[in-house]
């Protein structure tokens, strides 16, 4: 087998039985063309090492299994980089020691070489790629990503399960969806008199991969500070409805002095998705919009 490995995650046919603190894997049916000592193991999102072919339906664990006891279904296999070492790179005292071992590479698919959060952090083709990140002297993020070996013709559709949600263990640095934003919040109309006004703000996302996307409005008087918007639950008071929705309401603004000319925007959230925020738009309280 290849020192790198072809393949990020394929799910295996039948179920996995498996018992708390022990080591021993048993499958429902053969596994012969599809684990290899070296392989990682997934069970319930947790990568484990093959250390052992016992069988064509058991294997052993490089350690005793941690989780409850039974039969598991939507096991995967991935073929992880074997025996990586950090040969030069351990006396890099900003980064730490050992800074570069199978824990921060990832296999980047075509899918994922794809998404916009993936590739602002410098994930922009497939294949074995090194990631680290840090926080610089004036508090911003910092990203550095390399690539060990490009898999054009080994990471791509034919060879990778795309099923969201098969490589979770990753997503909070590899995410497998965008949000895409096409239509920026805007004000639907407008309603007031002399002591109250009031107006609709909407917008347009969508999430790829039939995703769907989960929306949470928040506020903000300076742009600086945000918090949630939350639907009113009395009458007589500053208004927020649809806060869940791509469609906010916002009424009785004059009756709320943080409520005045205040900032809006949606934080948009979807499965192994980066979570994004539309463009600020302020609720002004008179005037036009």
């Amino acid at each position: 087998m290849s020192q790198w490995g072809k393949l990020d995650r394929v799910n295996l046919p039948g179920t996995a039985t498996v018992a708390q603190n022990f080591a021993n894997v048993v499958f429902s049916q053969s596994q012969t063309a599809n684990v290899a000592i070296g392989y990682a193991l997934v069970i319930a999102n947790v990568e484990y090492i093959i250390a052992n072919i016992v069988s064509a339906t058991e294997v052993t664990l490089d350690v005793n299994y941690e989780a409850s006891s039974g039969a598991s279904d939507g096991v995967a296999v991935q073929q992880s980089p074997k025996t990586l070492r950090t040969y030069g790179w351990g006396a890099n005292l900003l980064l730490g020691a050992n800074t570069v071992n199978t824990r921060n590479v990832f296999g980047i698919d075509a899918r994922e070489a794809n998404v916009i959060s993936n590739k602002n952090r410098g994930f922009n083709s497939p294949g074995w790629v090194h990631y680290q990140t840090w926080t610089n002297s004036q508090g911003a993020t910092r990203y550095r990503t390399e690539t060990l070996v490009a898999m054009s013709k080994n990471f791509n559709r034919a060879n990778v399960d795309f099923n969201i949600g098969a490589d979770a263990n990753e997503d909070a640095t590899v995410q497998d969806n965008d949000i895409l934003i096409t239509r920026q919040p805007s004000i639907n109309g407008r309603t007031a008199n002399a002591q109250f006004t009031g107006a609709s703000y909407s917008f347009d996302a969508v999430g790829t991969n039939g995703m769907t996307v989960n929306t949470s409005w928040q506020k903000s008087p300076n742009l600086v500070v945000w918090t949630d918007v939350i639907n009113t639950p009395y009458a007589g008071a500053v208004g927020f409805s649809g806060n869940t929705t791509a469609n906010l309401v916002v009424s009785n603004v004059y009756l709320g002095i943080n409520t005045v000319n205040i900032y809006i925007r949606a934080a948009l959230s979807g499965n192994a998705a980066a979570t994004v925020f539309t463009t600020p738009i302020q609720v002004l309280a008179n005037g036009t919009q």
